[in-house]
């Protein structure tokens, strides 16, 4: 990476701090609890002068080796002896982003513990005087391809203390170990998020037993963690389980977040044959896949993608386990999920540049502000949108695009960096949040919208970067408040407070409110009325924490049109392939090209934003 040596003294600073940051905590001395599985050691210490508890790589389901790959999770059985967590749970079975090993940008995601096919476990931490508090539970992001519960990032002990809760940070199986599907028993799909499901109804069975009320449980994930919980409203299994959730920069209906079953299988099998585990019969293929190393099984999985930021194996919208009788596109387009919940959804300002970094090297791999021509502009649309008909790319250029003379001359703009930022984020993941939002509003459960605008004085990234995917993340946790070596500013400490309260007010009474609070901060509304009348709750620190109107009617309307055109486009090809319909190529070709003739109508005439 080119901008790389400028930012290792930092990468060093972080790491030399987190690695000994369990051995920095004074006066640790063993607890004990008991559960109704069997006693349980964790370890007690003394952290911001306060005391907390944890418990590391705690069991919540048999091992998923051997047999039970790509089969859903088994309850964890009884134990006899007391069982020891105080080692943070390995991740499971993944890649390293290896783009720029070291650089502590890249490296921040990548699994600082022990990788394995083991790895149902669950990371708890606690006040000491934990009674009846309310339950945080972690879903990690990383495109179901990757990610850990274990991070330096997610550690639980500052957000635990500061909002007097109990944080809990789950794994669940990637990849092909928790979304290979085959259409088969053995291999239904989706086990890694019924892994997720298996946990929290653990989590619902012994929480008590750690200070935590059962009956308090909130969600709150990033990116595929984020599309995990609004999976979770759709799953029967997991109905009634928990009360409030935050979904941070992901929605279940981005692109690269669920395939349907058709995508999911033809991904699957070129794995397969990837691997050379095509045989004559099902069960003989299943057979050579568990016998597959699992190095080779993530090594080969990359080779089955074809999009710009697609990720190989994903949710699939149809299963017999977790969505059982319903498809989730469906649901979601149907509102079939529970309206009970509160949520709160949120973006970041610069959702794509993180993403454009690494699919865009050419213009944005950069130490300094990237600058682009038109011509290149136009370059980085088709590369981005490659998947997507002319129709769509030059709409997508029109609306993200300029009248302004000078800027279409010659020569290279800032503007046209920017607007590719804002393009890739919006269509990736901003669009499909606020879609939600808008679907959602009128529900029993209340939704709040925020706008993440807070960048970071540790960001290890080039200032250009601004506030990119993820980069809430050490606010939530509350990284500023005990990390003084990074270079935080006081702003940012009292800002990373805030969030805290945030956080944890909305997931103990479903509205986001400031302890405290001067006479000068704003009240955080409810989302109501679209991108009419809408209000987002922009955080930044200092004055600029206020109610802001909603924003993106003009991209999100166009990039509304292009999901419902995919969506019409699968529902015909499902019913012509159930029906065995001899037309159904034709009809499919006649449905792109009334969708398409619409669209351009939609996008040239829209005057309503």
């Amino acid at each position: 990476m080119s901008f790389y040596n400028s930012f290792l003294f930092l990468t060093v600073l972080f790491l030399n701090f987190y690695q000994n940051s369990y051995t920095i905590l004074s006066s640790q001395k063993d607890v004990t609890v008991k559960t109704k599985l069997g006693y349980i050691q964790g370890t007690e210490s003394i952290f911001l002068n306060e005391k907390v508890r944890y418990f590391l790589s705690v069991p919540f389901a048999e091992p998923p080796i051997g047999d039970l790959r790509f089969k859903p999770p088994v309850t964890k059985k009884p134990w006899n002896n007391t069982l020891r967590a105080k080692k943070l749970s390995p991740a499971c079975f993944q890649n390293r982003d290896t783009y720029n090993e070291s650089f502590w940008g890249s490296e921040m995601w990548n699994a600082n513990t022990e990788i394995s096919e083991d790895c149902l476990y669950m990371n708890i931490w606690a006040p000491a005087s934990a009674h009846n508090l309310t339950v945080m539970v972690w879903l990690f992001g990383g495109g179901f391809s990757s990610g850990s519960p274990s991070l330096i990032l997610y550690d639980g002990k500052a957000l635990a203390l500061q909002g007097n809760v109990i944080v809990i940070n789950i794994n669940y199986r990637l990849g092909p170990f928790g979304f290979l599907y085959l259409d088969h028993e053995d291999v239904p799909g989706n086990v890694g998020m019924l892994d997720q499901q298996l946990a929290l109804k653990w989590i619902k069975d012994n929480v008590v037993y750690f200070g935590g009320n059962p009956n308090q449980i909130a969600l709150f994930g990033e990116s595929a963690g984020a599309s995990s919980i609004m999976a979770h409203l759709i799953a029967p299994g997991s109905k009634g389980i928990f009360k409030n959730g935050i979904l941070q920069s992901g929605s279940l209906d981005n692109k690269w977040s669920m395939d349907t079953p058709q995508r999911g299988l033809d991904k699957s099998q070129k794995l397969v044959n990837e691997v050379q585990c095509n045989r004559s019969t099902i069960e003989e293929t299943i057979q050579c896949m568990r016998n597959v190393p699992p190095g080779t099984l993530v090594d080969n999985m990359w080779s089955i993608t074809s999009y710009f930021l697609e990720f190989p194996l994903v949710i699939i919208s149809k299963d017999r386990n977790f969505f059982r009788k319903i498809d989730a596109f469906d649901a979601l387009r149907n509102k079939q999920y529970d309206k009970d919940i509160n949520l709160m959804i949120g973006i970041n300002h610069d959702e794509g540049n993180y993403w454009n970094i690494y699919n865009l090297k050419e213009y944005f791999d950069k130490a300094e502000q990237p600058l682009i021509s038109l011509d290149e502009f136009n370059e980085c649309v088709d590369t981005a949108f490659k998947d997507q008909s002319s129709v769509v790319r030059n709409s997508a250029k029109k609306v993200y695009g300029t009248d302004d003379c000078k800027l279409l001359g010659q020569g290279r703009h800032k503007f046209f960096a920017d607007q590719i930022n804002q393009m890739v984020g919006d269509y990736f993941f901003t669009c499909d949040s606020l879609w939600f939002a808008d679907q959602y509003e009128h529900n029993p459960g209340k939704i709040y919208v925020y706008y993440f605008d807070q960048p970071s004085s540790a960001n290890p990234w080039p200032t250009w970067t601004g506030v990119m995917h993820g980069y809430e993340i050490e606010y939530v946790f509350g990284v500023p408040i005990y990390n003084d070596t990074a270079g935080y500013t006081k702003r940012e400490y009292h800002f990373s407070q805030k969030i805290i309260q945030f956080w944890t007010s909305f997931s103990s009474t479903g509205k986001p409110t400031l302890k405290n609070g001067n006479k000068h901060e704003k009240d955080w509304p409810p989302y109501r009325g679209g991108y009419k009348w809408g209000k987002w709750m922009n955080l930044k620190a200092g004055s600029h924490m206020s109610p802001i109107n909603a924003k993106k009617g003009k991209e999100c309307h166009m990039w509304r049109e292009v999901k419902d055109m995919e969506y019409k486009t699968y529902k015909l090809s499902r019913s012509l392939l159930i029906n065995g319909s001899s037309q159904y190529k034709t009809n499919v070709i006649f449905l792109v090209m009334i969708s398409s003739a619409t669209f351009i109508f939609k996008t040239i005439f829209y005057k309503n934003y």
